[in-house]
């Protein structure tokens, strides 16, 4: 049995502010993450020193406040709900009923809803047809939000990311499926770095 994480210490950085290093008996490698709400988290695995962990993070500022900087754009987006303007409960229902809303435009069948806040994905569709959605979807552009919801509706007929399901999806959305795609990854929330593997967004 695998201790539980725990807090070695808090650096101040400038630019980004305090950071909560942790040393960590399950990972494998150094890696950042930035949460939704802007807090930033140094794991550490237990085999490397903290002083190299802060090496890490120190080559690593120009990215944390890059994305920072991100999240504060999606927050200050014009013509979206900021998290301070509805409740949780609006949310889900505002989700659920925009997926009950899409699926009966395009014919699509699902299973069940659930909404989550999700650390790192947008959606997922199961084997099961359960649609899974990202509380946060309500801060995006409404644009990218009913891309998400229709690309996990596309995925109750086709499983995976084929030709065939970018044609499908293309086809429902009367085109730029791609590039709705391309405009969703600068909106990525909690976005990780992680030594060896390079940066994930």
């Amino acid at each position: 049995m695998s201790l539980p994480d725990m807090c070695a210490a808090t650096v101040e950085i400038p630019s980004v502010g305090p950071v909560a290093i942790v040393k960590s008996e399950r990972a494998r490698y150094i890696r950042i993450t930035i949460r939704p709400d802007r807090t930033v988290r140094l794991t550490v695995p237990r085999r490397v020193s903290i002083e190299k962990g802060r090496q890490f993070l120190h080559s690593r500022v120009p990215w944390i406040t890059r994305h920072l900087r991100r999240l504060g754009e999606l927050e200050n987006t014009q013509g979206n709900l900021a998290a301070s303007q509805i409740s949780e409960s609006q949310a889900r229902d505002m989700l659920i009923r925009r997926v009950e809303e899409m699926a009966r435009i395009y014919d699509l069948n699902y299973s069940r809803v659930s909404i989550r806040n999700q650390k790192t994905k947008w959606g997922s569709c199961s084997s099961q047809n359960n649609i899974g959605l990202n509380i946060n979807l309500v801060r995006l552009p409404d644009q990218l939000r009913d891309y998400v919801i229709l690309h996990e509706l596309v995925h109750t007929r086709i499983k995976n990311h084929s030709s065939q399901f970018w044609a499908e999806l293309d086809r429902a959305l009367g085109g730029g499926a791609k590039e709705l795609a391309r405009r969703l990854r600068k909106y990525r929330l909690v976005p990780n770095a992680a030594e060896g593997l390079g940066q994930s967004v």
